[in-house]
């Protein structure tokens, strides 16, 4: 099913006990302008909230030429513009997971500093075009989004609290849904095979 914001606001209108729908997300009626107020921010909020598959992404990090800030690391490197959430640092050369820090240069750049070079990030990316939610994250998002509005729209605290709960328990669900997706396997230490 191919998602729209015009959609994601009508199922968090619904998620609101708001009946009327609207036509399209440029309306400038109240409920249009408030959800329009709050979306990006929900919407990145969800996408960092957990590890979706969807918005997964890697890059090999280029290096700023600069000495890193913190004494503890050796290598300080550009943020990438579509990084939304930093979760893994991978070794190039020996693909483990290593440590690594997000900072910020005295002129105010995000970087990430480590101690390998070459570094890969995995990374949650910005992923604006709706058409790419899968069902679980956009009824997710639908839920969150009608949480942040809840003020403003309905001036119902307890509607708000129940917005909240509804979005940690799809989110639950999308975790294992999201956990299922895939197969990674998983290098196994041979050491007791060159024992015998």
């Amino acid at each position: 099913m191919n998602y729209t914001k015009a959609k994601i606001f009508n199922i968090a209108l619904k998620n609101l006990r708001i009946s009327q729908s609207l036509q399209s997300a440029q309306q400038t009626d109240r409920n249009t302008v408030i959800l329009n107020e709050y979306y990006e921010s929900a919407r990145d909020e969800v996408l960092k909230d957990f590890d979706w598959n969807f918005a997964n992404a890697y890059r090999e990090l280029t290096p700023t030429g600069n000495v890193p800030q913190n004494p503890h690391f050796l290598y300080e490197y550009d943020y990438p513009n579509d990084c939304l959430f930093a979760r893994e640092l991978i070794d190039g050369y020996s693909e483990r997971i290593i440590e690594f820090e997000v900072s910020a240069t005295p002129t105010f750049q995000k970087v990430i500093t480590t101690n390998v070079s070459p570094a890969i990030l995995r990374y949650t990316k910005v992923i604006t075009n709706e058409n790419f939610f899968p069902v679980e994250f956009a009824m997710a998002l639908s839920w969150y989004l009608a949480f942040l509005a809840a003020p403003s729209i309905s001036a119902n605290r307890a509607l708000q609290n129940d917005c909240l709960s509804v979005y940690n328990a799809i989110l639950k669900r999308a975790k294992v849904l999201n956990a299922q997706e895939g197969f990674l396997e998983t290098k196994e230490d041979n050491k007791w095979m060159e024992l015998r």
